[in-house]
This record gives structure tokens, sequence and C-alpha cells, in this order.
């Protein structure tokens, strides 16, 4: 089983999938029974979403091509 300690440094990897299905499980079985985790998740989950939907829109033509002059030179 998972303390707070172990779900809070491992809440990244557990939303981005990278834990295997047992390590996984575990912070699940965490989460069921501690509110104050199960918050921290769901924060997180919520940050994750706002700036995957912000970052949707592709940046500006004239921009990229400035990058790309400075990239190259």
């Amino acid at each position: 089983m998972r303390d707070c300690q172990d779900v809070a440094r491992e809440l990244h990897e557990f939303l981005d999938r990278e834990l295997t299905d047992q390590e996984a499980r575990l912070i699940e079985l965490h989460l069921e029974r501690c509110p104050k985790c199960y918050q921290l998740e769901r924060f997180e989950t919520g940050v994750i979403k706002l700036v995957r939907r912000d970052c949707e829109e592709a940046a500006p033509e004239h921009l990229k091509a400035r990058i790309r002059s400075m990239v190259h030179g």
C-alpha cells in the first residue's frame, strides 16, 4: 500500500501512465481511501486538462519563422 508521500511523489507518473500496472493499482487503492490525496489527484488532473486545452492553438507563422531563424542562425 502506498502512503501519502508516495502518492505525492509518484502522482505525475501515475497521471502520465508511466507506472507499471501494479504500481498504478496501489496508487488507485490509496486514492480510493484518502480524500486528501484524491483531491490532489483531481486538482492535478484539472491543471493538465486546462494546460492541454489552452495549448491547442498553433503558434503564429511569424513566430515559427522567427524561432527557426534563431535556431538555424
